[in-house]
């Protein structure tokens, strides 16, 4: 079974804040759909790379149901995912 390191401060970290404001959600939503995306992430994109999957793939590995490029937009902004040219990648709060 594999698992991740979750930190005290995620609760209170303004990328944290600033995901739950953009997606008009809780700071604790917010946290189960971080922790949804790096669970999905250890199965599927084990080096954070998840760039071959579309925003609804996304979308549904956290059970997000509403608009699924507002998701992954908000992600991106809040900088929980990385854009590159080339790549998205998915990241911890750091």
């Amino acid at each position: 079974m594999a698992w991740i390191e979750s930190h005290q401060e995620i609760w209170r970290h303004p990328k944290t804040k600033k995901l739950a404001r953009l997606l008009k959600i809780s700071v604790p939503t917010a946290v189960g759909y971080l922790h949804g995306l790096w669970y999905w992430a250890m199965d599927f994109a084990q080096d954070g790379d998840i760039s071959k999957y579309d925003p609804e793939d996304i979308a549904d590995a956290v059970l997000w149901d509403d608009p699924a490029d507002m998701l992954l937009n908000a992600f991106v902004e809040a900088g929980f995912v990385a854009v590159s040219y080339t790549h998205l990648r998915a990241h911890e709060t750091s």
